[in-house]
């Protein structure tokens, strides 16, 4: 079920990209705009990417709950392709494909995440939720309270040392 919602919001992530990507202005054949046949051909090569990456990841997966590896999980298997494959398009010349394959944050809140979240909250064990939910509770006030005392502490050092000051 979360395999699905995350092919959804992949392949959506990739076309919103490839839509974001593509010049609005200007006639084709431009220094500036590629011709689109162009464009086809590199948002082919990212739709290729983002699909082989989801595919790579499910594969992974699937191979390690067959052979029952704990040692390693697949989420750590998934990073680091995707590393591999960041520093790839990073090292790479062409810009226009760097363009597409961008990270979009938007994306990831507003179809990425909540799927996780859900499949998260619907597999968590609720006995063991509320036999320690003094001790988190705790730690989620003194958490909030410590991290908000330590960024206030931060802007207002940094705010003194006047690197980003109005003349």
């Amino acid at each position: 079920m979360a395999a699905l919602a995350t092919l959804r919001g992949v392949a959506t992530a990739a076309a919103n990209a490839a839509a974001r990507a593509l010049p609005t202005s200007g006639a084709p054949g431009d220094a500036a705009d590629p011709l689109p046949e162009d464009e086809e051909r590199v948002s082919s090569q990212a739709l290729l990417i983002l699909v082989s990456l989801l595919i790579a990841a499910l594969l992974t997966s699937y191979y390690l709950q067959r052979r029952r590896i704990r040692t390693v999980h697949e989420t750590v298997l998934s990073i680091f392709a995707g590393i591999v494959v960041g520093l790839v398009l990073r090292f790479s010349t062409g810009s226009y494909i760097k363009r597409i394959v961008t990270f979009d944050h938007t994306v990831f809140f507003n179809m990425l995440l909540p799927p996780i979240i859900l499949n998260c909250g619907y597999n968590l064990q609720k006995t063991s939720v509320a036999r320690n939910i003094p001790s988190v509770l705790t730690f989620a006030f003194i958490g909030t309270v410590i991290s908000a005392v330590v960024i206030g502490v931060l802007v207002q050092v940094y705010s003194l040392t006047g690197i980003e000051s109005i003349g």
